[in-house]
């Protein structure tokens, strides 16, 4: 912040300069109170005064310092004075002194010199272990005033420490400010600052200075490495070997090396948390005590861990069989031996398969000498070799078969010679024949040669007895094998018909056969619902096929056999079309079945099961009945609508679906020849009329009979043809009576409403098909409308009453209309309309035009209704 223009710096010694004026006194004013200014530089300081009383021309302003100053701009009754190279620390005030007259007055300024800091600035801090203490000092050089200099220590926006200071010597000095900090995990990275600021307020700025932040590194080692590798290794092979730092910070600034007796090895590193694992390959040539060592380390600190490895030399040993093959009887050498190792210390050992110890000695040699036999053929031996490394063991095996020459065998094991397949499977006629040179084998049968490698798909032809021979260069055996073939359960139309049709009565059972090996159980059940009937297992074999059936029995007492199938299906009680006949058989003449009703009919489902599988198959059975006729389907009672669709719909039950038709019955007359209309319910006819209304009769017909249903029709239809009168005239003297009355027609019997004039003498019928008016007036002149309404619509009708009105004049000459003006109130004629929404002895009141309306009023308590059912409003 630099120091305040001339404009800022003259204002308040003007200011107080005309307040002296206005007081009549002589007075001097210095600004700034405190000048500021940098050691050896430059301040102005303002002199000004009041209106001198004896006249501004007698009136002097001066500055009086110990300071090289020079005057500067100015007026009337002020005067600037510059101050130069201000050079001392402690100046001293400068004084403003004026003369008025023989009026002398004075007004002081002190001055306030400062120097910035030189330069701002951190001592380097050296990386630290998690848990110990570093100082941490900031230091500010030539900086003056002391008083007005404050210190911050920060770690990263954390105040560590803020230090002000004393006054001192004079001039300017360099402070240091200092903290111990005690370095945890997560001062790693931060930085450490200082900040200096030099505040000269409030008559100057506040200066502030940085230094370069110091960046604070942390590092923990707490544990040796951990070295895994393998104790013993042989010359010329590859192992690995791994090297784990735990609890290492920053786990990632870690530096891990390997070597082999100081020889370095290429290391692989990986991070994890705070863990290290360094990863290298082991590949040493010279056999021979080892050291493995590695080393982590980070910032200062290092830790090394050190492991032994013993590298050796062992070549494998070998072993031969003479002569190789031999034939059987002859005499077999197996030797055994091994080359040089390191160290020497090597022992053989011969083997057989099972572990057995045949012989056993130091390097380099055994032999052992035995007779071939048949069964050793394919005999396994095993040359082993044990070297002592350390406090280790090693071992090298070789290891070689024996073959033996002897002539073909086919074990039964190897070559059953009965078999059982299974039809659609996969298999193959192999026979495992024994033998040294590996015979050939080959079947056959009737003389034709056969596949015996890849398995084949298995088919009913595939069985029969076939003769496999094995043959090599000693010599053929021979072996009979008989193959059979198992299928799994089918069943077709002929055995089992899908569709059969029974008659309602009649005693029918549901047989299905089945074909299969071995013969299959057949069962049968509704589907999704229990079996029907028994169930009938086994059968007999003709050439290879097996035949099983299921039959429903139970006693039979006879039955209607139908005349022939339907839908393609089967007429149960006889054979259609190379069908079966679901009649079962009789024995000893009685019928075998059970009655069959409407419920047998649906779906069935036959299953036949033998150990290869199910065959399923579906059987719809239909069972046809004679027609039927209920109040559901064609109800007895009907109400139709005039002007919609005439149907007279009429559902019949019965199998095959009826044929239904209607006619309408003649006159009772006619009752005995009843003359009718035909009638297709299926089929809608013209709109309904009021001539539809009638009885009719339904008939039902299929091939099983017939069933017959009267249905009564009644026509509803709006209300027509409404007439209103007026007995005895529609033209009434008044103070007489007449009577209103409105009729219709319609189904059901329309309700009356009516929209007429209001008056308090109405009264209407029970029925509101009429309204009486006693001592008629001319408020039951008008217009009179009545509606007549059912379920169907409503009709209207109107007609107009005439009231002879030569009352009026009586009225006027009886001064009543006066007595009516002198009430304040307007006439407006109006009417009463009787509603069905208000209660008895309430209205809808409407005035004359039928423009407004008021609602549910009554006549004799509303003041609107008080003057013979007259309307009265304000006026």
């Amino acid at each position: 912040m630099g120091p305040p223009g001339p404009a800022t710096r003259l204002l308040p010694p003007l200011v107080l300069a005309l307040a002296g004026v206005a007081r009549g006194t002589f007075t001097v004013v210095a600004w700034p109170r405190v000048a500021v200014v940098a050691f050896g530089g430059s301040v102005t300081v303002n002199c000004s005064r009041s209106a001198c009383p004896e006249g501004d021309t007698n009136a002097t302003l001066g500055l009086e310092t110990a300071l090289p100053a020079t005057p500067g701009p100015g007026g009337l009754r002020w005067q600037s004075f510059r101050l130069h190279n201000v050079s001392r620390w402690s100046p001293g005030p400068v004084t403003c002194s004026g003369r008025c007259g023989d009026t002398e007055a004075n007004a002081s300024a002190g001055v306030l010199v400062y120097q910035l800091p030189e330069r701002v600035e951190l001592e380097p801090v050296p990386a630290a272990a998690v848990g110990d203490s570093r100082n941490l000092t900031c230091h500010v050089r030539a900086v003056a005033p002391l008083r007005n200099l404050t210190v911050t220590l920060r770690r990263g926006a954390e105040t560590l420490r803020t230090e002000s200071f004393a006054e001192g010597a004079e001039g300017s000095a360099s402070v240091a400010v200092s903290h111990v900090l005690t370095v945890t995990r997560g001062d790693h990275g931060q930085d450490v600052t200082c900040h200096a600021e030099l505040s000269l307020r409030p008559h100057g700025p506040l200066f502030a200075r940085a230094a370069v932040p110091v960046t604070l590194s942390v590092f923990a080692l707490p544990e040796p490495p951990q070295l895994q590798a393998p104790a013993i290794l042989e010359a010329g092979t590859v192992a690995n070997a791994s090297c784990r730092i735990t609890g290492a910070f920053p786990a990632g600034d870690i530096r891990v090396t390997a070597a082999l007796d100081q020889e370095p090895l290429n290391v692989t590193v990986a991070v994890a948390g705070d863990t290290v694992t360094a990863s290298t390959a082991l590949s040493p040539l010279i056999p021979g005590p080892r050291e493995l060592s590695c080393t982590a380390a980070v910032a200062t600190a290092a830790r090394t861990a050190r492991r032994q490895l013993h590298v050796y030399r062992f070549p494998a040993p070998a072993l031969e069989l003479s002569p190789a093959p031999a034939a059987a009887g002859s005499e077999v050498t197996v030797s055994c031996h091994a080359g040089a190792t390191e160290p020497p210390e090597a022992r053989l050992q011969l083997r057989d398969a099972d572990g057995g110890v045949l012989a056993e000695g130091p390097q380099p040699r055994l032999q052992l000498r035995l007779l071939a036999r048949r069964d050793d053929d394919g005999r396994e031996f095993r040359c082993r070799a044990s070297l002592a490394v350390g406090d280790s063991v090693v071992t090298k095996d070789a290891d070689a078969r024996l073959a033996v020459l002897y002539l073909p065998e086919i074990p039964a094991s190897g070559c059953p010679g009965n078999r059982t397949w299974v039809q659609g499977a996969r298999e193959a006629l192999s026979c495992r024949a024994t033998g040294n040179p590996a015979p050939t084998v080959v079947c056959g049968r009737d003389g034709a040669a056969v596949a015996t490698g890849e398995p084949e798909l298995v088919t009913r032809a595939r069985a029969g007895t076939y003769v496999c021979n094995a043959t090599n260069a000693l010599g053929t055996r021979s072996r009979r094998v008989t193959v059979r073939v198992e299928y799994e359960p089918t069943m077709s139309e002929s055995g089992c018909p899908a569709r059969r049709v029974w008659v309602e009565g009649q005693r029918r059972e549901l047989e299905c056969r089945a074909d299969g090996d071995p013969p299959p159980s057949t069962r049968c059940a509704r589907d999704g619902g229990t079996q029907h009937g028994v169930t009938r297992d086994g059968g007999t074999h003709h050439g290879g096929t097996q035949h099983g059936g299921t039959r429903d029995s139970g006693p039979r007492d006879g039955g209607t056999r139908d005349s022939g199938p339907r839908d393609g299906g089967t007429r149960d009680g006889g054979t259609q079309d190379g069908g079966t006949r679901d009649g079962g058989s009789h024995h000893g003449g009685v019928a075998r079945g059970r009655v069959v009703t409407r419920a047998d009919g649906g779906r069935y489902v036959c299953r036949a099961t033998n150990r290869h599988g199910v065959a399923v198959r579906s059987v719809l059975v239909t069972v046809e009945y004679r027609p039927s006729l209920g109040e559901r389907g064609c109800p007895e009672r009907r109400r139709w609508l005039e002007g919609t669709p005439a149907e007279l719909g009429c559902a019949a039950t019965g199998n095959p679906p009826p044929r239904v038709t209607c006619a309408k019955l003649g006159e009772p007359g006619n009752a005995t020849e009843p003359g009718h209309d035909s009638w297709d319910p299926a089929r809608a006819t013209a709109n309904v009329t009021r001539a539809h209304a009638g009885t009719y009769q339904c008939r039902a017909t299929n091939a099983h009979g017939s069933a017959v249903r009267n249905v009564s029709v009644a026509v509803e239809y709006g209300p027509a043809g409404v007439t209103v009168r007026v007995l005895p005239s529609a033209n009434v003297t008044r103070g007489s009576g007449f009577t209103v009355d409105c009729g219709a027609e319609g189904v059901p019997a329309p309700t009356y409403t009516w929209v007429l004039p209001p008056a308090p003498n109405l009264r209407w019928a029970a029925d509101n098909r009429s309204v009486t008016v006693t001592g008629a007036t001319t408020a039951n002149r008008g217009l009179y409308t009545c509606t007549a309404s059912n379920r169907h619509g409503r009709r209207a009708g109107s007609i107009v009453v005439r009231v002879d009105e030569s009352w009026l004049v009586l009225l006027a000459a009886l001064g009543a209309l006066g007595a009516v003006a002198a009430l304040g109130l307007a006439v407006a004629g109006g009417y009463y309309l009787k509603s069905t929404a208000c209660k008895k002895g309430e209205y809808n009141v409407r005035d004359a035009e039928g423009s407004s309306e008021a609602a549910c009023l009554h006549r004799h308590r509303d003041p609107r209704a008080e003057v013979f059912g007259i309307q009265l409003s304000p006026p």
